[in-house]
């Protein structure tokens, strides 16, 4: 049985999105995943669940990490790998290294069966992130990854010409869940259920899902996690219900009770490399995808309407009242996405 190591940057008890569906089609093909949470500092140990056949999480413990510095965060990929190896019998020449946390690119130094960076953000733009420190992790692993997976094509047509030649785009999908019992706007009486889903941190316009629920025939969901104080003012707003962190089945439930979904990002450099998994999310419960007027979400078919101000609102509520659904886009799985990325595999191993 082939064994991969994936190394995600989101834990995988966190909001499920990109790296545990990947992770999860991986074992469900049969193959031995070793799902690694990122890393936690204060001591020294390792510590793993079973959570699907075929797929373990690791939590690893190292004295240590400076993502800011690499030269410092090299000491502290040494002393995970020490435990991978010693705890989990982790022999580097019969596994495939899946990597998305770019801060632990100095594995890679070892020699894998196989490397695959799946880049799936603009890394070094986010919030308190050393852009020149990003930077160097990612250039390493553009040199030593066999194969580059995109999930978005400003990330794809970023890299280096040399990278570039051994990448392959395989955007976000959505998990078989959401696509049972599709519904079409019809509001009736009753406000228009508006629901925006996943993290709202710093990339998020409060202002915008604000005005949004300032309209009397609105009322937005708001489910996943959230920070900051405009969160916490938003989620005490009149009209306003939040329903937490929810798994994935109690998502799929709450969004076939609802009429849109909002995908509500800042016209900010982070969000010109995000393709937003809420979105397949969204469409595939047959809902209609809202944005503000933010030039990178324009190129993005799933999304049918962008608000910019309250008459938008206003013509979307009438026409929701006159009952006139729009066709429903197609929309990917996780499975097809995978065998994107593997059939690109084949294809460098096979030149």
């Amino acid at each position: 049985m082939t064994r991969t190591l994936f190394i995600s940057p989101a834990a995988y008890e966190a909001l499920h999105q990109r790296h545990q569906s990947l992770a999860g089609e991986l074992a469900r093909r049969g193959r031995q995943v070793i799902f690694v949470n990122p890393l936690k500092t204060g001591g020294y140990s390792c510590k793993t669940r079973t959570v699907a056949e075929n797929l373990e999480i690791v939590h690893l413990r190292v004295p240590f990490k400076s993502v800011s510095f690499p030269a410092l965060q090299m000491l502290a990929v040494r002393f995970a790998l020490m435990l991978l190896r010693t705890r989990l019998r982790i022999v580097p020449a019969t596994t495939m290294l899946w990597i998305s946390e770019p801060s632990l690119a100095w594995l890679t130094r070892q020699r894998w069966q196989t490397i695959i960076y799946d880049r799936c953000d603009l890394h070094g733009s986010f919030p308190g992130q050393t852009r020149r420190a990003w930077q160097q992790y990612e250039d390493m692993l553009f040199r030593r990854a066999d194969l580059i997976s995109c999930s978005h094509p400003y990330l794809q047509t970023t890299l280096p010409e040399s990278a570039g030649r051994k990448a392959v785009l395989a955007g976000n999908a959505s998990a078989e869940v959401f696509f049972a019992q599709k519904r079409r706007m019809n509001t009736g009486n009753r406000p228009l259920k508006l629901v925006s889903a996943g993290a709202h941190h710093e990339w998020v316009d409060f202002g915008w899902l604000k005005m949004l629920c300032s309209h009397a025939e609105i009322e937005l969901n708001l489910a996943g996690t959230g920070r900051g104080r405009e969160y916490e003012e938003l989620r005490r707003t009149p009209g306003v219900i939040d329903h937490g962190k929810l798994s994935q089945l109690e998502l799929a439930d709450l969004l076939r009770n609802c009429d849109a979904g909002l995908v509500p990002f800042k016209d900010i450099e982070l969000i010109r490399g995000v393709d937003p998994v809420k979105v397949y999310e969204y469409a595939a419960s047959g809902l209609e995808v809202w944005a503000p007027t933010v030039d990178a979400l324009r190129a993005n078919s799933l999304i049918s309407r962008f608000i910019a101000n309250a008459d938008d609102i206003s013509s979307a509520i009438a026409e929701a009242a006159a009952h006139k659904p729009r066709p429903a886009p197609a929309v990917a799985q996780w499975s097809e996405r995978l065998q994107t990325i593997l059939d690109r595999l084949d294809d460098l191993q096979s030149d």
